[in-house]
């Protein structure tokens, strides 16, 4: 089993504001496994609030053992010795875990559902296009562009200033349906409230993770004062975070590079779902490689938000420049 890495940056095609900041891009690090003659391709994508560094998941996939781990026969076995040797840096777990299952899938000739549940029904999700806190003039620009893309539903971001502005702008340019993500910038339910009312008025289908991480008792107030499905992203980042958070919210917004891949976001999704909560699969602004990865699992979950691919202006470029087939 051969590893090999490669840096690069993914550009936002527009500034990419939210409440943490502003960013125009983000670090990755490509990881490719090359195998019996097949490619596999993997995502270690990093934006500066996770604290995850480049440097971080080179020395990661550099530990003694992986090559050994990643040719373990059943994602169980080979997920679990990945995480022995790399406990501490997921999105380098993350990426070796989506190659792995890419060079699976090639080597079986079988889908992903097909290797993990057998024969299923798979169904079509709702896809979200993400637009960054914006004044007028650029969301008129995002909104126009993601709907050449053929995208019928829209996340907005809030940062807990201008929110009202944010959301009344989209609907006078837009009337297709949208969800709102807060990113924690709420500071309280008696703030929250008068913004809720006005998300409802506007037919908003989901609200994601209004208040900070650590929160429980807002995040369950303010869900039993709205019918909006309260979801949770920071507040749950690994598969032992559910138990803790299952009650004060209504759903979980999944990630690959939070869990540490494929194979532990699938086993999310699947016990988000057997406490008859709602999912969504999303992504940290990743490229075709991780998010076509999480796209496999849209078949647990109620909508997907992996639009990195159209976020970023140099996907397509850097996927022919890695040798990821689009």
């Amino acid at each position: 089993m051969r590893i090999d890495s490669e840096v690069e940056f993914l550009r936002f095609r527009f500034p990419f504001r939210i409440a943490h900041g502003t960013r125009l891009g983000t670090d990755v690090v490509f990881v490719k496994l090359t195998y019996d003659g097949n490619m596999g391709f993997g995502e270690a994508t990093l934006p500066p609030y996770l604290g995850t560094t480049v440097d971080d998941v080179l020395r990661a996939i550099q530990r003694p053992g992986i090559s050994e781990a990643l040719q373990l026969d059943s994602p169980i076995e080979w997920h679990a010795a990945l995480f022995q040797i790399i406990p501490d840096v997921m999105p380098a777990l993350a990426a070796l875990d989506m190659a792995r299952w890419q060079l699976e899938t090639k080597l079986k000739r079988k889908s992903f559902d097909a290797l993990m549940d057998g024969e299923i029904q798979i169904k079509s999700v709702p896809h979200t296009y993400t637009l960054g806190v914006s004044e007028m003039p650029e969301m008129r620009q995002k909104i126009a562009f993601a709907e050449l893309q053929g995208f019928t539903l829209f996340k907005l971001k809030l940062d807990g200033i201008a929110d009202a502005d944010v959301i009344r702008n989209f609907r006078s340019t837009c009337n297709k349906p949208f969800a709102v993500d807060v990113n924690q910038a709420w500071r309280s339910v008696e703030q929250a409230m008068p913004i809720v009312e006005l998300l409802e008025e506007s037919n908003c289908i989901l609200l994601e993770q209004p208040f900070h991480k650590l929160d429980r008792e807002f995040s369950f107030e303010l869900a039993s004062r709205t019918h909006i499905p309260i979801i949770a992203d920071e507040a749950c980042q690994r598969l032992d975070d559910l138990q803790e958070i299952v009650q004060a919210f209504d759903g979980v917004n999944v990630k690959l590079q939070k869990c540490g891949g494929v194979t532990p976001a699938c086993e999310q999704l699947k016990q988000i779902g057997a406490a008859q909560k709602k999912s969504l699969i999303g992504c940290m602004s990743e490229s075709s490689v991780g998010c076509n990865a999480a796209e496999q699992l849209t078949y647990l979950c109620d909508w997907a938000d992996l639009d990195g691919p159209y976020l970023n202006d140099n996907n397509d470029s850097i996927c022919r420049q890695i040798g990821y087939s689009l």
